[in-house]
């Protein structure tokens, strides 16, 4: 790194309370190699503020995913997320740091920042929805989603850590249930304009992945969202990958319950879901009930410091 450029870091405040010592240690390595401004924000005004002032600073943000995506919002509404790679010093502060295992980043604080301070960058995919919510890597719907964790008011980290994350976040509170029940979801999806699953059909969960996140399944049928067969190589950028997994169904009157539907899989721009109360987690972190969602790929839209 040039020791010309200088770092904003941004340190989420619950991060300082969850694990200090992986903070001192990011903090030691970034101060030694390039000049550190050091910000923990109090709510997302004080965030923004410091982000419009940041100049030609690196932006390196040491947090949870919550807090990776309070910074991606806050630049994507002022039009410089595909402008601004970011670094990333993961540290579990409860919203979970599975984005940055996903994109590869070392879990260790020492090596995740030097990571950050690195020249190998690159850029990826993501997914927008219609209410200006952004996914950085994946959505999912059903199975696997999880209610987000209640933080009791006790906590150390207080009122001032938890709030501007999990406001920026958009997260639910923890009377969310789980987002599958018995019976499985009814939930119509298009995409592209196709309709590809509809509410007769009860799914267990869908998968909406950037840059190949959904792996193909041995027992997939993968159909293009015109409908046709395509080949299990298509990796284009620009589009999603979509899993969709057929619910097993229940047992009745004795008799065994149905094996479960092959999944379906196919690669599309915007896809839209509408259904019945409805919970999704973009990049692990849950949003909703709602009852309609359509997320749009947008190709290259943020950059990221990766190993080399």
């Amino acid at each position: 790194m040039s020791a010309e450029r200088s770092l904003l870091v941004i340190t989420d405040p619950a991060a300082r309370s969850a694990d200090g010592e992986s903070v001192r240690v990011a903090l030691d390595v970034l101060r030694a190699c390039a000049p550190s401004k050091i910000v923990i924000p109090t709510d997302t005004a004080d965030l923004q503020r410091a982000l419009a002032r940041r100049g030609r600073r690196r932006v390196v943000v040491i947090g949870g995913d919550a807090g990776v995506h309070a910074v991606a919002r806050l630049l994507d509404r002022q039009g410089e997320l595909g402008e601004t790679p970011l670094g990333i010093v993961p540290v579990d502060t409860g919203s979970g740091h599975g984005l940055a295992e996903a994109l590869g980043l070392p879990a260790e604080p020492a090596k995740a920042a030097r990571v950050a301070l690195g020249e190998n960058e690159r850029s990826f995919d993501l997914m927008a929805d219609d209410l200006g919510g952004l996914a950085l890597r994946s959505v999912r719907i059903g199975h696997g989603v999880r209610a987000a964790r209640a933080t009791p008011a006790g906590t150390s980290a207080g009122r001032r850590g938890r709030g501007l994350f999990e406001q920026a976040a958009r997260t639910v509170s923890n009377t969310l249930r789980a987002a599958v029940g018995p019976s499985g979801h009814r939930l119509r999806i298009e995409a592209d304009g196709t309709v590809v699953a509809d509410l007769d059909r009860p799914v267990l969960s869908v998968h909406l992945g950037c840059d190949g996140s959904a792996a193909p399944h041995p027992n997939m049928t993968e159909i293009t969202s015109n409908g046709s067969n395509a080949s299990n190589g298509c990796n284009g950028s620009g589009t999603a990958s979509v899993m969709i997994t057929g619910h097993p169904g229940n047992t009745r009157f004795g008799q065994t319950a149905p094996t479960r539907e092959p999944l379906i899989q196919l690669r599309a721009h915007e896809i839209t879901v509408c259904g019945r109360d409805f919970t999704y987690a973009a990049d692990g972190m849950p949003t909703g009930p709602v009852h309609l969602r359509t997320w749009t790929v947008r190709p290259t839209g943020w950059r990221l410091f990766v190993p080399a």
